[in-house]
């Protein structure tokens, strides 16, 4: 079993290790050069800061929390058909399920509460931010 938590905590550090990476190589940081430069810096405004926050919104939560969400599930379907009758694993799998739920409920609750502020305040979601 320890061996099981040793590789958890390796596979986890290596996706926050590279999750940094993924966000600058993958275009997810908004390009400034396209302002007209004065005095040779290049002015980011606060439409680029929030282009910046809706692809780094999308990316925990649509590559990383999601597929994490899918293999959590997958391992409580595992635990729970081979529990055998153990009422012990029964418990511990649906512990792990429901908090598991929870937590991506509350992931989901919190970015649809964010949209719901800014597109009150007047941020069209088709132009900078939480758009999909």
């Amino acid at each position: 079993m320890k061996n099981y938590k040793k590789i958890l905590a390796y596979i986890v550090s290596l996706i926050i290790i590279l999750t940094p990476i993924a966000l600058f190589s993958a275009g997810r940081v908004p390009d400034c050069a396209d302002n007209t430069a004065v005095d040779g810096v290049y002015s980011c405004d606060f439409n680029y800061f929030m282009t910046l926050l809706n692809n780094l919104i999308n990316y925990v939560l649509y590559t990383l929390a999601t597929p994490i969400f899918a293999l959590i599930i997958i391992y409580v379907g595992w635990l729970y058909l081979s529990a055998g009758g153990n009422s012990e694993n029964v418990g511990k799998a649906k512990k792990i399920l429901k908090n598991a739920v929870i937590g991506y409920v509350i992931a989901l609750a919190a970015w649809l509460i964010v949209k719901t502020i800014l597109t009150s305040l007047g941020f069209e979601s088709g132009t900078t931010f939480l758009s999909f």
